[in-house]
């Protein structure tokens, strides 16, 4: 009896002894994983699963010197623009974004190149915002700055879009030249004479994250495919209009270094008076059948894999770091 005693005592202490390695060997992983999968980027004091922030950010070494906000059209992005530049004097960074008439968004590769030089050269932290297509710095032997971005509903910009270029906003746009009739014709009128405007959408949010490569302005599977690899790949973070706040509270777990108080300084006097002054005039109600017909056929059925993309990972990051 006091020999199996003894034996019973000896295995109990050889479990403490495994359990207490495993515990530690657990630890030291979270640690590597945590430089090694985040780079350089602050992590909240809030505890989530390595395994699933793993599959949500598997960038590694971004070069946290430099953040690039290649805004995408009607999705808010004036509104955070005047908040970064806010959030830039609080958190001491600087803010860049230039905007020169008849600007395209696509980049030849010697474009690509001196768009690389023009970053690098810049004091930092620096913060660059710009209606512009992603660009791959790997491609060029560079290490890949923070990429974020921000995207809504689809036919939600669709109409802000339609409307926008017939009627602008307080701050201009508008006058395109279609004609008297088009240019008062709903969305709704638009679909039942079958317009090429509303059958063939401009295909507008997914290249932002395809890319530079040709492919990527063809309304096409491949080009949404890339787009997807391309957020999972090197993108820190993409938010969506629609959980706005919640966008910004991920951004501040995330990138505190650019994004501390951004939540609250979204509800600033001067952001709401961006917001204000930016808003779509004359927008009309779409009707539901003008809009199942924009979501099942045409390419905006594509942007809405984007879209459900896109919000699918935001709830995930939502669900470890604000839940």
């Amino acid at each position: 009896m006091f020999l199996k005693r003894r034996f019973i005592k000896r295995r109990l202490l050889y479990l403490v002894i495994i359990s207490a390695f495993m515990v530690l060997m657990f630890m030291n992983n979270g640690h590597r994983f945590t430089s090694a999968r985040m780079g350089n980027l602050p992590r909240s004091g809030k505890h989530f699963s390595s395994a699933n922030i793993q599959s949500l950010v598997i960038k590694k070494n971004y070069d946290d010197r430099y953040l690039i906000f290649n805004r995408v059209p009607k999705c808010g992005s004036m509104s955070l623009t005047s908040t970064s530049y806010s959030l830039g004097a609080q958190n001491g960074f600087k803010v860049a974004s230039p905007y020169e008439d008849g600007e395209k968004p696509n980049k030849s590769g010697e474009e690509q190149m001196e768009f690389i030089k023009y970053l690098h050269s810049q004091t930092h932290p620096f913060m660059y915002i710009r209606h512009q297509y992603f660009i791959d710095f790997e491609n060029f032997g560079e290490k890949q700055p923070i990429y974020i971005n921000m995207i809504r509903d689809p036919i939600a910009r669709f109409e802000s879009f339609y409307y926008f270029s017939r009627f602008g906003n307080q701050r201009g746009g508008g006058g395109a030249k279609l004609g008297d009739q088009k240019t008062q014709e709903t969305i709704d009128e638009c679909v039942q004479k079958r317009r090429q405007e509303c059958t063939k959408p401009y295909w507008q949010v997914v290249p932002y994250f395809c890319g530079q490569e040709p492919g990527c302005m063809s309304r096409s599977r491949w080009a949404l495919d890339r787009a997807k690899e391309n957020i999972k790949n090197h993108y820190v973070f993409v938010g969506t209009l629609e959980d706005l706040d919640d966008s910004l509270k991920i951004l501040e777990h995330l990138i505190p270094r650019y994004f501390k108080n951004a939540a609250q300084s979204m509800k600033s006097q001067k952001t709401i008076k961006v917001r204000n002054e930016t808003y779509t005039r004359n927008k009309r109600e779409t009707s539901e059948a003008a809009k199942i017909f924009l979501r099942t056929e045409t390419c905006l059925s594509l942007e809405y894999e984007l879209y459900d993309f896109v919000r699918e990972r935001l709830y995930q990051f939502k669900d470890m770091l604000l839940d």
